[in-house]
């Protein structure tokens, strides 16, 4: 036996018999552990993971595989870093075949939070085993490895959530603008031009085009980017049948895949196909998200509304009478609205007007009387455009001339209701009439007088989730005159107290299967929402309605008012 003494190599000591065996430096464990932890940059991590088990174990190859699933569910491994290995494959379905053949043992990494991938250590310089000592080093150092890949991982997303955000934003800014941009003043070829710009700026595509069908055939209306757009009419009859978008397979349609095309989205408007676009892939060759393909279909959409506006306006000239009669109905009714609400500091106040036409039969009043008294008042006008508008005229005008001479000591709500009544069925046709609700509001006292003449009874709201409708008063305004006295209403307001006037066009709204809104589902939102303000609950109901109701569906007018006290 040589009497030499060979210093044995760092993390090694020598046995008795003279053989150089791992020791596990904790030391170095820690400066590694130090090392991964000050960094969130993953390819760095996995970097120095293999560089610190390859120096200290003395191996010819190393890699770290990660796994993750496919679409269809099945798992795909990914070597991520790699030293040593020659010819190895990025992605592969079987990592045993994998570790196999380049002479790899897999050390499993899992997180607290999921089963990261695989460790692979190829053999050591000296052939030999790996003992336990070194074991327990690959163990410590994988577990290391585990939490510092976890919160790379969990930053990498948070980063690319970010960017997606990012997109999101821009892409809502890109809609933003063309809705500004869009006006019924364009031609049809402006509208399809500026959605293709806008769409291929934002989404980096080389080419694009819009189809359109007329009777069987299809032809192109707008591109850019395209020498020639492809037009295989076999596979455009196709896509004119989709209502949503989609992304091009060559088995399908393989003449527009093979001329680039790898999206199509349908310009809808309602249940119709207005047109079809066509993209091509984008100048980076990355492929369309769904965040993409919503964009895209959002912008069609637009452009689809757009044309389909254009096409209305053109018609509505086409009828320059009745033009002229809906302006002056028009006028009439921007000036019977509030055009501000009053403000004050024992109550907040918030109403909405959403008319089915250009010019609606419903009708609303907030006003103060006097600094201690606040006048509020809905009505629901029988007809539409220029008779509802009239009748809408008279109603408005009859009450402000009598709240023009408003006395509190004098002033009685029942008779003067009865007095408009009989000026209404005095002064229109049989067939027009009104339903109305109007109530005076002490602001000193909180003490609420109402009326109500055949309206939707309004709902009194208390804090503690119970409720009041306001029913008591008297008949239709207009249908015949006032034989018997209307009667008032009175309650006491507390503060957290709802009062909520609405029209039919919210209770009788109707969705796809004409179900309609209903008072139960009014009734749920209003105490669930007592506590928001007066304009959170007003839009609390109306976006509530808004998704009951088909889109473009809407049956009747919407008007309301919320008043809380403070």
């Amino acid at each position: 036996m040589s009497d030499a003494h060979t210093q044995p190599a760092v993390g090694s000591a020598a046995n008795p018999d003279g053989s150089a065996v791992f020791q596990l430096d904790l030391n170095s464990l820690l400066e590694t552990s130090q090392i991964l932890n000050s960094s969130d940059e993953l390819e760095f991590i996995l970097s120095h993971i293999l560089r610190t088990v390859m120096g200290k174990l003395l191996l010819t190859r190393a890699c770290i595989i990660t796994e993750s699933y496919q679409e269809n569910l099945e798992k795909v491994y990914r070597l991520e870093q790699a030293r040593g290995l020659t010819d190895a494959p990025y992605t592969f379905s079987d990592k045993d075949a994998f570790a196999a053949q380049f002479h790899l043992t897999l050390f499993p990494i899992i997180s607290p939070k999921r089963e990261i991938g695989y460790l692979g250590l190829g053999e050591k310089l000296n052939k030999a085993p790996f003992s336990s000592t070194e074991q327990k080093f690959i163990e410590s150092l994988v577990s290391l490895a585990a939490t510092a890949i976890e919160n790379a991982y969990t930053l990498l997303e948070l980063r690319q959530q970010r960017r997606s955000l990012d997109q999101s934003v821009q892409k809502l800014r890109t809609l933003l603008e063309l809705a500004k941009e869009y006006n019924v003043a364009m031609s049809r070829e402006e509208i399809l031009r500026l959605m293709l710009r806008s769409i291929a700026g934002q989404m980096f595509i080389k080419s694009c085009a819009v189809y359109a069908k007329q009777g069987s055939t299809i032809h192109v209306e707008a591109y850019q980017g395209f020498d020639t757009p492809p037009l295989a009419q076999a596979d455009l009859q196709r896509l004119f049948d989709i209502s949503a978008p989609v992304k091009l397979q060559r088995e399908i349609y393989p003449e527009l895949y093979a001329a680039d095309v790898r999206v199509a989205v349908p310009l809808r408007t309602g249940d119709e196909t207005l047109g079809l676009l066509l993209t091509s892939a984008r100048y980076s060759e990355t492929p369309f998200s769904d965040s993409d393909l919503n964009f895209m279909a959002l912008a069609a959409s637009q452009a689809a509304n757009a044309l389909e506006q254009r096409r209305l306006f053109e018609e509505t000239l086409k009828k320059q009478a009745i033009e002229k009669e809906m302006q002056v109905a028009r006028e009439i009714q921007a000036a019977l609205l509030p055009k501000a609400l009053p403000v004050g500091s024992s109550y907040e106040v918030a109403a909405v007007n959403i008319p089915t036409l250009q010019v609606g039969g419903d009708y609303y009043d907030v006003m103060r009387l006097d600094d201690e008294h606040l006048f509020v008042a809905i009505a629901d006008v029988t007809g539409k455009g220029m008779p509802a508008a009239l009748l809408m005229a008279n109603l408005q005008a009859s009450i402000k001339a009598y709240l023009l001479s408003y006395q509190p000591a004098t002033f009685d709500l029942a008779k003067v209701v009865g007095k408009i009544n009989t000026i209404m069925y005095e002064n229109t046709p049989d067939d027009k009439f009104a339903t109305c609700f109007c109530g005076i509001l002490n602001l000193k006292t909180r003490e609420f007088v109402s009326v109500n003449a055949g309206h939707n009874p309004p709902y009194l709201i208390h804090a503690d989730g119970s409720f009041n409708t306001l029913k008591k008063g008297g008949i239709i305004l207009g249908v015949i005159p006032t034989l018997s006295p209307y009667q008032t209403e009175q309650h006491t307001l507390q503060s957290g107290d709802v009062l909520f006037l609405y029209t039919d066009g919210i209770t009788e709204a109707m969705d796809s299967e004409r179900r309609e809104f209903g008072e139960a589902r009014l009734e749920a939102l209003l105490t669930a929402h007592r506590n928001d303000s007066a304009s959170c609950i007003l839009q609390s109901v109306i976006q509530e309605l808004q998704a009951f109701q088909p889109e473009g569906q809407q049956y009747d007018d919407i008007t309301a008012v919320c008043l809380k006290l403070k």
